[in-house]
């Protein structure tokens, strides 16, 4: 027998559950895989893990926690942030466990101590990739073992095409019994090369571990020493500050920040270091003492006692030269700047300035923290695992794909290159597809029963990427819609000129945010909400601002309560109720004792999830957070143009190409539940959903008639 055949006959095999009987197991599944899973959150990033017991007993990935005996927070499901301890960390096989240090008992989930495993098995991955996000429970990924290892995330793993990325770093990676069979470990460039620890590496060094023993040193996949993975990279400084502080006590700024304690950024840090301790040796830098607007070189500032103000420069003054030569921008008079030297400035008034800088510390440069995740490792693509062929599993649907033939078109350009796909939505030739793919193709034409046809553009829908289309062709089939939304874990299937892709809704639908829009959950606020805020300057609790529709303003809190005490325990303190807070998950009451001028009132407000509106601000780590995630999920394949920025979307797990975007999204009756907009990341992709669409449609063709 040759062995592609023996292959397919070993697969066969072990494919028993047919593709209802999947999406029925994965649905069941879902809600407990995600309530067991975790958020692991470290002072600049955060990993993966799961629950494996109910006292609390986590496992992850040993890059990860990185060190044995160090705190971290670990964010649950249901909201809750509670404090924890790396226990043990094998970088041999990239294993680790730690303990939540809080009261159990805890959702979890089992785990195998043997490789009960095999390729061709389907397999459930989760964790957080990009990071916790705000609003977006642990998101379900389906896959099959391409190669069932044993001895290491490293060496020997389980490898398979359930689609992980950074954030989603000590995850767990189950079977359809809801075991624990891997760890979430390293990626391939390829999309289906995902690697995990398989279970019994780390059960072989499992009372080790619990004990808090090391093993090996930190894999060299770029990553940082071990003592310095996590922490912030400008720890070193933050120490040297601290003690220059208390020499400094005298200080004014010294005094300030020694009675009212807060965090600085290192740039606020090394200036007052400089200030108070200036390095004799530290690199200079010439000093004018003015600073400039942004969109001009306008001056909006001079320093008392600078250079500048000694020469007679101005707030106002708009810089027409320098040096004799012309300054049309900002940037430009910034190099002169930056040469050093006298400068003769000219401004638009005609007053000419003759200045002569002096010398200070140049501005130091201080690399950003990890954004927002733990960056997954990246291996060669050294490892020859086969792909496992979807036709014998999607079989039973050839007879849906030969209905869709004259429903789903694709299109080409003049000469032959696909672009995007098309759903037909009425017979007269009405199709939509994705916008930004087609925009700027000459001679688009539709393909269908051998023939091309031209493409007239009706309208375009810019929230949602939608192009109303329309070719002249007879025969062509409207798809049957299903307005019910998917749920998570359902099992769908995309439409391709050769068959179909299938994969599984991957979150509930929401937003899709434009970079930097996604709001990254921040371990420093609780993720519970309340709605109240304090003063900067206040020690005690004190309400300053109540937010309407929260909680609090729910039950009648004012500005000006005062918070005596919270479930009859007096608070220490602002940072006492913030604690007791983040401890507390989404949907417990807690009873209030207030002061409100001279009487005392009790409330009892229940906590909400904190509200996702935030997310609308543009944030600089969460940006930093996407193009790490685009980079690394751009080394697999192509990526949609626009890929992001749309008000509501089905988050699904299929690789589907961008040519493929247009295509209806179908669930196992054959029934249109979306249209695919984007192949956004390695592990997502999005459809816009049919209740969605109808609207779409009906303003498409109301705005095509008014053309």
């Amino acid at each position: 027998m040759k062995p592609v055949l023996f292959f397919l006959l070993f697969l066969t095999s072990l494919s028993a559950q047919t593709p209802q009987e999947l999406d029925k197991t994965v649905r069941r599944l879902a809600p407990d895989l995600v309530a067991s899973t975790v958020a692991v959150m470290l002072q600049a990033g955060s990993g993966s893990g799961v629950i494996v017991s109910e006292d609390g007993l986590v496992i992850t990935a040993a890059h990860v926690t990185s060190i044995a005996n160090r705190s971290l927070t670990v964010l649950l499901a249901d909201g809750r942030e509670l404090p924890a301890t790396s226990l043990g960390v094998d970088h041999e096989t990239d294993g680790a466990l730690l303990q939540i240090n809080a009261p159990g008992p805890f959702p979890y989930r089992p785990y195998l101590e043997g490789p009960d495993y095999q390729v061709g098995e389907w397999v459930i991955a989760t964790g957080h990739p990009g990071g916790p996000v705000v609003g977006r429970p642990s998101p379900v990924r389906l896959g099959r073992i391409l190669k069932a290892g044993i001895a290491g995330g490293f060496a020997d793993p389980i490898t398979t095409d359930a689609l992980v990325i950074s954030g989603d770093s000590g995850g767990p990676l189950f079977n359809l019994r809801g075991e624990v069979i891997g760890i979430n470990s390293n990626v391939g460039g390829s999309w289906s090369l995902n690697n995990h620890v398989p279970l019994p590496a780390i059960i072989d060094r499992w009372d080790a571990l619990l004990n808090g023993e090391s093993f090996g040193r930190p894999t060299q996949m770029g990553q940082a020493p071990e003592n310095s993975l996590f922490d912030e990279p400008y720890a070193e400084l933050r120490e040297q500050f601290e003690e220059a502080l208390k020499r400094n006590a005298e200080q004014e700024d010294a005094r300030e920040l020694l009675a009212r304690p807060r965090l600085l950024d290192p740039h606020h840090m090394q200036d007052l270091l400089n200030r108070w301790e200036p390095n004799p040796d530290a690199e200079k830098a010439p000093f004018y003492g003015f600073t400039l607007a942004a969109s001009s070189p306008r001056v909006i500032s001079v320093l008392p006692d600078s250079p500048a103000a000694s020469a007679g420069l101005s707030k106002g003054d708009l810089i027409t030269s320098a040096n004799n030569e012309a300054i049309q921008s900002t940037i430009s008079l910034a190099l002169k700047l930056k040469d050093g030297g006298p400068l003769t400035l000219t401004t638009s008034t005609g007053k000419s300035i003759t200045l002569t800088p002096s010398e200070t510390i140049a501005r130091a440069h201080f690399p950003q923290p990890v954004a927002g995740m733990v960056n997954m490792m990246v291996i060669d693509d050294d490892n020859d695992a086969p792909i496992i062929p979807a036709d014998e599993f999607l079989s039973p649907f050839q007879s849906i794909r030969d209905e869709l033939i004259p429903s789903v078109l694709l299109l080409r350009k003049a000469d032959g290159t696909p672009v995007a796909s098309a759903t037909v939505i009425h017979e007269t030739g009405q199709l939509l597809t994705k916008a930004s793919e087609i925009a700027k193709v000459e001679g688009l034409v539709a393909s269908f029963e051998e023939d091309d046809y031209p493409v007239e553009i009706m309208a375009v829908d810019e929230d949602y990427d939608i192009a109303l289309i329309k070719i002249s062709a007879t025969g062509l089939r409207p798809v049957k819609w299903e307005v019910k939304e998917p749920k998570v874990g359902q099992l769908l299937l995309t439409p391709t000129p050769k068959g179909f892709v299938s994969g599984v809704i991957t979150q509930p639908a929401r937003s899709a945010p434009k970079k930097g829009y996604e709001l990254n959950q921040n371990s420093n606020e609780p993720s519970s909400y309340l709605g109240i805020t304090f003063a900067v300057e206040s020690v005690t609790p004190v309400i300053e601002t109540v937010d309407i529709g929260s909680p609090a303003d729910k039950v009648g809190l004012l500005e000006g309560d005062k918070i005596l005490k919270v479930d009859n325990s007096k608070l220490d303190g602002i940072e006492d109720l913030g604690q007791r807070i983040s401890t507390k998950p989404p949907g417990t009451k807690l009873t209030f004792l207030i002061k409100r001028n001279d009487e005392e009132l009790t409330f009892e407000p229940i906590l909400d999830v904190r509200p996702p509106a935030v997310a609308g601000v543009f944030d600089q780590t969460a940006s930093r957070r996407n193009g790490a995630l685009t980079s690394l999920s751009a080394r697999g394949g192509k990526l949609s143009k626009r890929r992001d920025d749309f008000p509501y979307a089905i988050y699904h797990d299929q690789v589907i190409s961008p040519r493929i975007t247009g295509a209806p999204l179908i669930n196992l009756e054959g029934e249109v539940v979306g249209i695919n907009i984007a192949r956004a990341l390695r592990h997502r992709s999005l459809a816009v959903p049919t209740k969605k669409i109808d609207q779409i449609v009906d303003q498409l063709r109301k705005k095509a008639k008014a053309n």
